[in-house]
């Protein structure tokens, strides 16, 4: 993902990953991607499976990458499926 250009979705991507190791931190960022307040929450709800995925740091790039493109998508289109955080409701 080196020559990625939409900053906004590597951000979210790398800053995803880091939070998502941290056990309290990805039930957080659960709780705040399904609350009713947020824009995107059926989208997630949608795409849940496929972002808890990607998120996984278990999973380099290059093997998310392979995984993504025999499932006939790629990493560029997996990433944007992930929310943003923000809004008041995330530090509750």
């Amino acid at each position: 993902m080196s020559t990625y250009a939409n900053y906004d979705d590597l951000a979210r991507f790398e800053y995803g990953r880091i939070l998502w190791r941290n056990p309290e931190d990805r039930q957080r960022l659960i709780r705040h991607w399904t609350d009713s307040r947020h824009p995107y929450r059926e989208r997630f709800l949608q795409h849940r499976e496929l972002v808890e995925f990607i998120l996984d740091p278990g999973e380099d790039v290059g093997s998310l990458e392979t995984s993504l493109a025999a499932r006939g998508s790629s990493l560029r289109a997996a990433v944007r499926e992930i929310p943003p955080v923000f809004g008041s409701f995330w530090h509750h």
